[in-house]
């Protein structure tokens, strides 16, 4: 067994081996741990129980508006507002964050106009905002003859920051939904990217952007849709729910997005001659044996169609500036048809990974390899499991299987999220290390690798 190398998220460490095993062992050492992938969350910050949180109030509203308020909603107190030229440029509005008494969730948002004597009058407000969801939090402003209620939910699957917009058009009196952005930070994923949309609810207009991250140097990608129109929707009507705009909040696959960069056409030449009819799907180009060598990985889709098996090829950056073919894997989506897979280079590591979603939730398989130090060929030296569901509450569930394939550590992880309310328990285990496994022939089957990504943690 390769020891004295830390996979992250491993609980131990062993010790080093002699001669070439050590510098091996190093080796992936800085490689799997330096470049943060298969990395579970850390588990958040507990609060303890005993500490209890005042409810924000705020104290600067107008004194026309407090009464206002008070009269109209006398059980609830107001935590946020913003004012500005909503309807007509020469009058003053208010938009009011209020909860009930003693919290700060379950919001509201009030409207106020100015009357003819100056004092605010409440026009109208809307539906409960993010119902049920305790940490879920509040904001509104006012701009460019807009209201935007922002929402974050910090325990969405989805997305964790969601703007609704409102506004007058032309001559109507009622304020309606114009717009919605929302937007998803990077998370843990073997490749893991920043996701945002924005849908215009007037003209069908919508845009998908998925953003570069530190361990992704591809370039930001914009995918421009449209969605069918929906009849207005006024504020006081509108559910602030993820699942009230399903089809403008809904997300693209990553293989939706087309690639900028094309191949080289060398590249292009040495895959028509070995694998004929096939077509790319996903490329990745890094170095992988070396700091100055610009080597590639590309996924390729079979002749026979999507029902056919996708295949990962390497081509390998030479001394002279040319590319040649390297190994090539066995069946990449053989039992997994219809797939999103995506490859990246990055810190010398090699990851692909798929994702598939069925009943049961979505499912991440990421797999890890690492070229060796004397012969150069790819070796397999992580592999990484994630299933994860969330029903239309917004409850979640996620459990991550971590495992290191050089010193057999393996970390299994349960994730919860129960009315907005995170459980994290973990499980290190040992697995028995198998002999090398090459890329070249390999078949991306979890199945093959039982012991390493079997569920059989319960807490």
């Amino acid at each position: 067994m390769i020891a004295g190398m830390q996979f992250p998220g491993s609980p131990s460490r062993g010790r080093a081996q002699a001669g070439r095993c050590r510098v091996a062992a190093t080796l992936l050492a800085t490689l799997l741990s330096g470049c943060g992938l298969f990395r579970p969350a850390p588990p958040p910050t507990p609060v303890p129980a005993a500490r209890h949180v005042e409810p924000p109030t705020d104290s600067g509203l107008p004194a026309s508006a407090a009464r206002a308020l008070g009269q109209r909603f006398p059980y609830m107190h107001a935590i946020g507002h913003g004012a500005g030229h909503l309807q007509v440029d020469d009058a003053d509005d208010l938009a009011v964050v209020l909860a009930p008494i003693g919290q700060s969730h379950d919001a509201i948002v009030a409207l106020l106009v100015t009357g003819a004597g100056g004092d605010y009058r409440v026009a109208t407000s809307s539906r409960v905002v993010a119902p049920g969801c305790e940490p879920c939090t509040t904001t509104v402003d006012i701009a460019h003859h807009l209201l935007s209620v922002h929402v974050m939910r910090p325990s969405d699957p989805d997305f964790e920051r969601v703007t609704y917009q409102f506004g007058y058009r032309d001559t109507d009196d009622a304020l309606r939904l114009v717009g919605v952005t929302a937007a998803q930070p990077a998370g843990d994923d073997p490749i893991a990217h920043s996701y945002a949309v924005t849908a215009n609810l007037i003209n069908g207009s919508k845009v998908d952007t998925l953003d570069a991250t530190q361990s992704d140097p591809t370039r930001r990608r914009e995918l421009k849709s449209t969605v069918s129109l929906r009849p207005a929707i006024a504020f006081d009507a509108f559910a602030f729910t993820p699942q009230a705009l399903g089809p403008e909040l809904r997300r693209q696959p990553v293989s939706a997005f087309a690639q900028t960069e094309s191949l080289p056409a060398s590249a292009v030449a040495l895959l028509r001659a070995r694998f004929p009819g096939t077509t790319v799907l996903a490329h990745s180009a890094g170095a992988l044996r070396a700091d100055s060598a610009r080597d590639l990985a590309v996924v390729l889709a079979p002749a026979a169609g999507p029902d056919g098996d996708t295949t990962l090829a390497l081509l390998l950056a030479q001394a002279d500036g040319s590319l040649r073919l390297g190994a090539a894997s066995g069946p990449l989506t053989h039992n997994c048809h219809g797939c999103d897979v995506q490859v990246q280079i990055a810190h010398k590591a090699l990851v692909v990974q798929t994702t598939a979603a069925d009943a049961s939730g979505t499912h991440v398989v990421g797999w890890q390899f690492i070229a060796t130090p004397k012969a150069g060929a790819l070796r397999l030296v992580g592999v990484r499991t994630v299933l994860a569901s969330h029903d239309g509450s917004g409850d979640g569930h996620r459990y991550v299987n971590t495992a290191n394939l050089v010193t057999g550590d393996k970390l299994d992880v349960i994730e919860d999220v129960v009315h907005g309310h995170r459980n994290r328990v973990e499980r290190a285990s040992k697995v028995a290390v198998r002999p090398p496994i090459l890329l070249a022939g390999f078949a991306f089957d979890p199945a093959k690798l039982d012991a390493e990504t079997r569920r059989d943690f319960t807490p």
